[in-house]
This record gives structure tokens, sequence and C-alpha cells, in this order.
């Protein structure tokens, strides 16, 4: 296992606060205190997108215009 350690001491773990994140794979970061992981090639996680509003914008237009027509 080859330890590359050209990443800024500045760097910050998520879990635990400290800066000791090393890289040991050309997309993985590991922290040395509490062995926290991330790998940066995997695709982010997307939030749910919500619908509602659109739905209920529509809704009430559709409810104008049959107001407007009957």
């Amino acid at each position: 296992m080859t330890v590359s350690t050209f990443i800024p001491t500045s760097v910050q773990c998520p879990q635990c606060d400290s800066h000791s994140i090393v890289e040991y794979k050309p997309t993985v970061y590991h922290c040395l205190k509490c062995d926290f992981e991330k790998n940066l090639s995997d695709p982010p996680k997307s939030k749910p997108t919500s619908s509602g509003p659109a739905v209920l914008g529509l809704l009430v237009g559709l409810g104008v215009v049959l107001a407007l027509v009957l």
C-alpha cells in the first residue's frame, strides 16, 4: 500500500475533525485517526426531487381555466 501525503494538512476529516486525511488510492481518501473513508469516484447521492409545488400550480391553473369556461 502506497500512502501519498501531498494533501494539504488543512484538509479536515468530516467525522472526527482531525487533520489526518491521506490518499492511499488514486481517488480514495482515508482518515488515519478514525478510519473515515471517502471514494471520490463514487457518484454523488442525489436528493429526491419534489414535484408538489408544480403539481399544485397546475391544479390551480386548471381550476381557474375551468371556472372561466363554465
